[in-house]
């Protein structure tokens, strides 16, 4: 009966190890909250200007089995038996400083939409 109750608790402690893994990053501003998937504008407006703002494009390829859609991607190409979509997206990585006392906070947007939050090394 000792042995059962140990496995049980071994499963349970592995399980719940590996659900904390791949939660959501959020990040607190004041009294308010943001969370992947929020709009640009709702971060500027609930967090302010952040201290620095790093623009670039990627190319992305996404891969369907039958044509994609046609009221999202114009143009597509045959990709073996596949269809391959280009597509260009408009990355912005935002950094938030306060100062050497905190840690700072990056917040990756992409096509205007918060992607990723991370927190980096303490601020300047």
């Amino acid at each position: 009966m000792k042995k059962l109750t140990l496995l049980c608790m071994a499963i349970c402690a592995l399980l719940g190890s590996t659900a904390a893994v791949d939660s959501a990053q959020a990040m607190r501003c004041g009294s308010r909250l943001i969370s992947e998937g929020d709009h640009r504008e709702k971060l500027l407006n609930e967090c302010g200007p952040p201290a620095d703002v790093e623009t670039w494009e990627e190319e992305r390829y996404y891969h369907y089995d039958a044509p994609p859609p046609s009221y999202q991607y114009r143009e597509f190409e045959r990709y073996g038996s596949a269809y391959r979509v280009k597509v260009i997206i408009r990355v912005e990585l935002w950094t938030y400083n306060y100062g050497p006392s905190r840690f700072m906070d990056y917040v990756r947007i992409e096509n205007g939409r918060v992607a990723k939050i991370y927190s980096g090394g303490y601020g300047y």
